[in-house]
């Protein structure tokens, strides 16, 4: 695993799930079938020769039944699977037009019984054995490897906690609904407020002090700008002249990279991206000092 990004995320009906992305090490621009299915699989185990993945895999990793055989499961929505369930049967994995991985679905005689009704591999929900026997719970695992999923998933893994709009209404005297006096119309902005919605699990996790979220490597961000136009903080009755007067404001990660490739022939072999690893920027704000040295 070359990083990794998580969030816990809960959910108004209670207990925690994670929303995971792990980068691998291996180069996956081009990633074969067997190079997918040894880490993802849709596939029903030989019960005879994997009894615990078989008992665990009917428990925690079949969709449904929905459709026809349940039109009044959680994810039907206008008569149809909001998850597309059942698949297709699918010969060998293999990655679509549009990036998406479209994983074996092989049509054997395998089978599981749910609800009491008999699904096949169509009905199974992606996932890793390893991690299914390990944790022994929901594990949807998924491919990824391209930009327009990857912005999707840090956009949902990064989008805060759930909300509610709240209607608050004071009843004196008999007075109905907030009036604005100039329009003649219901006050909104005094009627309801946005808040945030937080269930008793969540509470408990975060007196607790549990992590929410988690990311590594640990990530800094370079600055870019113009010369004479990068961004600098103040307080507000600091004397402009004074502020303008100094020198080591003007000195920026930025800036002192160019400057490390003037004076260093060893840095010169390294983009803006890569210097940091092997050069750290040195920042003493109380003496007034900005210096990059090399890593140790």
């Amino acid at each position: 695993i070359h990083a990794v990004l998580h969030t816990i995320e809960f959910q108004k009906r209670g207990l925690p799930h994670a929303h995971i992305i792990f980068w691998v090490s291996t180069d996956t621009t081009q990633p074969t079938a067997e190079f997918i299915n040894s880490f993802i699989t849709a596939e029903i185990p030989d019960p005879a020769n994997d009894p615990l993945g078989y008992a665990l895999f009917g428990e925690h990793m079949v969709h449904g039944p929905c459709g026809s055989y349940n039109h009044n499961s959680p994810c039907m929505k206008r008569n149809h699977c909001s998850k597309h369930y059942p698949k297709l049967f699918q010969t060998e994995t293999v990655v679509d037009t549009n990036g998406f991985a479209v994983y074996k679905r092989a049509s054997n005689a395998r089978f599981v019984i749910k609800s009491n009704t008999r699904l096949d591999n169509r009905w199974i929900v992606p996932h890793n054995m390893t991690l299914l026997k390990k944790y022994q719970a929901h594990i949807n695992v998924e491919w990824c490897n391209k930009s327009i999923f990857i912005k999707y998933l840090f956009k949902y893994v990064t989008k805060g906690p759930d909300c509610n709009k709240l209607y608050l209404q004071r009843v004196l005297d008999g007075q109905d609904t907030p009036i604005d006096e100039e329009t003649n119309t219901r006050n909104e902005v005094k009627e309801y407020l946005d808040a945030r919605f937080i269930c008793p699990y969540d509470s408990c996790w975060r007196i607790f002090g549990f992590e929410i979220h988690r990311h590594f490597p640990p990530v800094a961000r370079l600055p870019v700008h113009l010369p004479n136009e990068n961004y600098i903080t103040y307080h507000a009755n600091t004397n402009m002249s004074h502020i303008l007067s100094q020198e080591y404001l003007r000195r920026t990660m930025l800036i002192e990279w160019f400057v490390a490739n003037q004076v260093h022939e060893s840095a010169r072999s390294l983009t803006y991206t890569d210097f940091p690893s092997e050069w750290r920027w040195d920042e003493k704000r109380d003496h007034g000092n900005k210096d990059i040295d090399t890593v140790a």
